[in-house]
Order: C-alpha cells, then structure tokens, then sequence
C-alpha cells in the first residue's frame, strides 16, 4: 500500500459563550481574550472554546481528521499549516507516520523551533494521519499501537467550577453522584489559603477511599506556597501536585519532588521526547502529562515509552478538546503500560456534540474504549459550519 496525502483541509473554529461573559477578576486585552486581574502570573484565555481541525485526504479516498489544542489564537497554528507543513505533508504516505513526524520536525529544529506552535501544528497532521491509517487497516488506532492494556479508562473530572468554597465543593458533590471517584482541583489564584481551605473541605467529605484528589497550581505557585501545599497534598494522600512552579524551574519541581510524599506531575507545556528526557530523567516529573493536541500520537507514544523506561506514570493531559482531540488520548491511553489517571474535560466536548459523531463514551466515571476503525469520530462539517471561523484548503 502506497497511497499519498492529495489535500489538508483546515477549520479554525470558535465556540462563542452561551450566556454572558462574567468579567469580574478578569483584564480583556481584546474583546476575546483576557488575563486574570491580579499580582500571580496568568495565561491568556478566551471567552470562546477555541480550537484547530486538521481534514487530511488521500488518493484513496480515505479521510483523517486531527485537532490541534489553540484555546487562543488558532490563526497561528492554522498559518504554519498553510505555508509550511501543510504544502509538505502534499504527495507523502500519511501510513509513514513516524518517518513523517521527523520529517517536519527537522525542517525547523536547527533554527530552535522545536517546541510551541510547530509542534502543535504537527500534531494536528500527525493525529489525522493515524486516523487513515487505521481506517485503511480497518483497526482502531490502539491496535496499530501495540494493542489494549485495556477496555476502560478511570477518569477524573478536571472542570469543578465556582467562585468560592461552598460553590465548588457542591459542584464535587455533583460529580461524585455522576460516578466519578477522582477530581481535580485548579487553584482560585489567589494564594494558599482559599486553595486549602477547599482541599480541606473536599477531604474532612471524602476520604482518600472515596475519592482521589488532585491539585493544580498552573505553575502559579513560589516555593513557600508549593512547599506548604505540597506537603498538605500529602497528608490528604492526594494523587499528585500539578505544575506546582513556574514552568521554567525544572530545577525547583526536582527540589519539590524529593521534598514531599504526593507526586509532582508535569506536562502541559512540554513538547517532544527531548524536553521531557530531562525532565523525567532529572525526577522532577513524578508523573508526566503530555498533551495530545501539542504532541500527537507518534510523539505521544514516545514519551509514553521513555516515562516507562524510568518507571514513571503517564497521565495525559486535557483541557479545551473535543472529541478527536479526546479520542486520539483514549487510544493512546488504552496502548501503554504507564496509563494512570484519564483527565475527562466535558466542557467543549459537550458543546461540540452537535457536529462531532463520538464513539467512545462516559460511563460512570469510566470511559468506554471504541473498537471503529481509526479514530471512531465522524465531524459533519456541514452541522459545524456556524462554529468555522475560517477555512482553507491546500491541494496537490
């Protein structure tokens, strides 16, 4: 089998608010797009799920889709993939899927650009070139991956909103009724003190037998607070401590790690087995947490095996998907060894329902693993049109 990539078709699509947009504690920098108002270090995020849909076509007539993670400015990816990668995926075997990943990644990495928007851009290509080729095979992807560890995955819920103690902790109440056993807890950002007290109270509720707590400090975090948290996480038996430090300070999550029993877990920023090498190998990653639409699949897998190879869980990382972006974490999660913990973000997946034909499914707390060929997602693009903010296609 020889076939070739014929047309990328690219959606840059945009989810808009339903309700009104709160703005309180929030400092808009456009109309979409807004940083926290305050003192701690803050990503910008929008008002929007935002994200990138990578169509890939062979002469076969055999459709892949991928999604790219670009909760804020998708136009960025969605240009490398029109000028540069795009163009170069045109005429090549999407099955050649490792040889393919290098191959972009070497067009750049002498110039540095070996991480941020190119990498991501490569994984949307990457994930559609998996989908093909299992549909090509008539296999999940998970097959062609090695094959299942598993049918189920345990998730945890990573969205407990509210603005305070009491509103999230209902909101804990909430999912432990849906049948989740394990939740998340993304710091409020305004210090140590709110974010335990809420620790505390989900805790003195559920014991560490009820329900698995995590913490995420969004590398918010100096290292008094990390230290105070972190060994309060261990008293509670938490799972692990999220991004605790300032993502550059490889060298004070290392520190940290030795220092308290709850395990540091980090990912979300990192790109490519090479960053994560020194992580790993330092011990300042005790779980490592790479995300899919940063990654891809190939590389995915990759950085599965190296964490493997130091006796490291793996816990991938979710946050504004849907649900190619999900099921391309499901089938790689369902592949290896390491798999910990599955980070379930119902937000964009469920408002994204309309046009996205998901085979895989939540079942108390558990997601089912699908068997179809590929992915097992299906994009109506026609039912996805309202949401296309805009489109390109680029073709042999």
């Amino acid at each position: 089998m020889n076939m070739k990539v014929t047309n990328v078709e690219v959606y840059i699509v945009k989810l808009r608010p339903t309700g009104t947009v709160q703005k309180g504690g929030k400092r808009f920098i456009t109309d979409d797009y807004f940083v926290a108002d305050s003192n701690r270090r803050s990503c910008v995020y929008s008002v929007n799920a935002e994200t990138v849909f990578v169509k890939v076509t062979t002469d076969e007539g055999i459709v892949g889709w991928g999604e790219i993670l670009a909760p804020t400015n998708p136009e960025v990816v969605a240009t490398i993939l029109k000028h540069h990668l795009a163009p170069m995926a045109l005429g090549e075997d999407p099955m050649r899927n490792q040889y393919l990943w290098d191959k972009m990644l070497d067009t750049l990495r002498e110039r540095g650009y070996t991480g941020g928007y190119l990498v991501d851009a490569m994984a949307g290509l990457d994930i559609a070139f998996w989908d093909i080729k299992g549909k090509a095979l008539g296999q999940p992807v998970y097959a062609l991956l090695g094959g299942p560890y598993r049918d189920k995955l345990r998730c945890y819920c990573s969205s407990v909103p509210g603005a305070d103690v009491k509103e999230r902790l209902e909101n804990v109440d909430r999912l432990k009724e849906e049948g989740f056993d394990a939740v998340k807890i993304h710091t409020f950002g305004r210090g140590k003190k709110l974010d335990l007290e809420l620790l505390e109270a989900i805790r003195a509720k559920y014991d560490a037998t009820e329900m698995d707590l995590m913490f995420d400090a969004h590398g918010k975090c100096t290292h008094t607070e990390a230290y105070t948290l972190g060994r309060a996480l261990s008293e509670m038996d938490a799972m692990f401590f999220e991004a605790p430090l300032t993502f550059e300070d490889r060298e004070g999550h290392r520190k940290l790690a030795e220092a308290i029993d709850t395990a540091v877990a980090v990912g979300e920023p990192l790109r490519t087995i090479y960053t994560f090498k020194d992580w790993i190998a330092s011990g300042a990653a005790e779980v490592v947490q790479p995300d899919m639409g940063r990654n891809g699949i190939t590389e995915m897998m990759r950085i599965a095996h190296l964490a493997e190879a130091f006796h490291v869980p793996f816990a991938p990382h979710l946050s504004a998907h849907q649900a190619v972006g999900h099921a391309a974490s499901i089938h790689v999660s369902a592949a290896i060894s390491n798999f910990l913990i599955y980070e379930y973000q119902p937000s964009a997946l469920k408002r994204s329902a309309d046009y996205s034909n998901a085979s895989f499914r939540l079942e108390r707390g558990e997601i089912v693993v699908p068997n179809d060929p590929g992915l097992g997602v299906d994009i109506d693009e026609q039912a996805m049109r309202g949401a296309v903010t805009e489109y390109f296609e680029v073709k042999a």
